[in-house]
């Protein structure tokens, strides 16, 4: 591996341990899941702005004068994303709800046979069963599970799952029709079009976004900044530089890390079966992301 290549590495790498803490700053801050939403992409969406003034205004340009319609649509599916996420790791605390959200890789999957005619590979297939039977085990399913604000809990992470598929292929579409324009001013500008969509629908739902406490203010900007500005900042700098199947295998750093930070920041009950289970759905996360590096 060329230092050129160790040093991309790197940046994915803490990018993605930055982003595993989302979960825990949301889960600190005793503001409402939806007011936790907006926070993080109005704070992390400014600081990656005035990082794009600086450094790609060009880009800001080009993308707004071309894909204005496509930016709000994926800071709709963002808005959406973080409205079912946060739901959902109130349920079942921040390491499960990770992993779930991590689920997209499927749904990207799915996506990309039902309308692009991309082929489902035998590690698909195999990977789906597989992170259904980890989820199973880490949560601890029975029948009467589905009676339970844990299934709920699922049903909302899964969605999240969705929404985050969606948002994903808008900005992969973005950056295939305009692959000049640089990864920082896209999430920057989606990131703020999330937060309007967010203000938009406080002020129909006469929502206050007021702080209660400066505690939970400093929970807040720590996690627009560190979990919506740096950690894609790193990770959008870092993948360019990695092989595709290298940067899937990298990024699971952040829902394993998540899971391990639930268990020491929360004190998340983690007996054999829940760590068997959480391997288990990691794999299968790790096997759907590379069936697509591969159809890629």
């Amino acid at each position: 591996m060329t230092s050129s290549n160790s040093s991309a590495l790197l940046s994915v790498v803490a990018g993605a341990i930055c982003i595993s803490f989302s979960a825990v700053f949301a889960k600190l801050a005793s503001t409402s899941p939806d007011v936790s939403a907006f926070y993080r992409t109005f704070i992390g969406g400014s600081c990656l702005l005035a990082l794009s003034l600086i450094q790609c205004r060009e880009s800001l340009f080009i993308l707004l004068k071309r894909h204005s319609g496509l930016l709000c649509a994926g800071g709709l599916f963002l808005t959406l994303d973080l409205m079912a996420w946060h739901r959902s790791i109130n349920i079942l605390g921040p390491g499960v709800g990770t992993i779930l959200i991590n689920f997209q890789v499927f749904f990207l999957a799915l996506a990309g046979w039902m309308f692009f005619k991309e082929r489902l590979s035998a590690r698909f297939v195999f990977a789906v069963p597989l992170a259904l039977a980890g989820l199973c085990m880490l949560i601890g399913i029975t029948l009467d599970s589905f009676l339970t604000s844990e299934f709920s809990g699922i049903g909302l992470g899964l969605t999240a799952a969705l929404w985050l598929a969606l948002y994903t292929l808008m900005v992969r579409h973005i950056q295939m029709r305009s692959p000049s324009v640089s990864p920082v001013a896209v999430v920057a500008l989606v990131s703020l079009a999330s937060a309007a969509s967010m203000g938009i629908f406080f002020m129909w739902n006469s929502t206050s976004i007021v702080i209660p406490t400066a505690t939970d203010g400093m929970w807040l900007f720590l996690y627009g900044l560190i979990s919506q500005a740096i950690g894609w900042l790193l990770i959008s700098r870092g993948l360019p530089g990695i092989p595709t199947s290298q940067a899937g295998l990298t990024i699971l750093i952040m829902p394993a890390l998540s899971f391990i930070w639930d268990i020491l920041f929360f004190a998340r009950p983690a007996g054999m079966v829940e760590l068997a289970g959480g391997i288990l759905a990691l794999t299968a996360i790790w096997l759907g992301t590379s069936s697509q590096a591969q159809a890629d």
